[in-house]
């Protein structure tokens, strides 16, 4: 956190987050539940995106991390369960050669 800047702030930032990540989430799930995996992937990166930030201490930014998570253990069995969604192995891995900072975190 940055030095001068208050609780209310730090709490004010951490509710923005927690909206970007609901907002991204819904949107990624939507998108996996119509089997759409390129779409999954840009709202799961879009969610990935919200833990760039400085602004947070480290309570609060590990809050911010574990939500994030949260919602990415629904891609994660999405990959895990390849015959539900009609995707062959080589399908996924050409569509997440374009999400590099979504898998590492998988």
């Amino acid at each position: 956190m940055v030095i001068g800047e208050g609780i209310e702030d730090e709490e004010k930032w951490l509710a923005e987050g927690i909206a970007g990540i609901q907002h991204n989430a819904f949107y990624m799930h939507r998108a996996l539940d119509a089997n759409n995996l390129r779409e999954a992937l840009t709202f799961s990166a879009q969610l990935l995106s919200e833990l760039r930030t400085s602004r947070l201490s480290p309570h609060k930014y590990y809050d911010l991390y574990m939500r994030v998570f949260d919602e990415l253990r629904k891609l994660e069995m999405f990959f895990r369960d390849e015959e539900r969604h009609g995707c062959s192995v080589v399908d996924l891995y050409e569509l997440v050669q374009h999400a590099g900072n979504v898998l590492p975190r998988l």
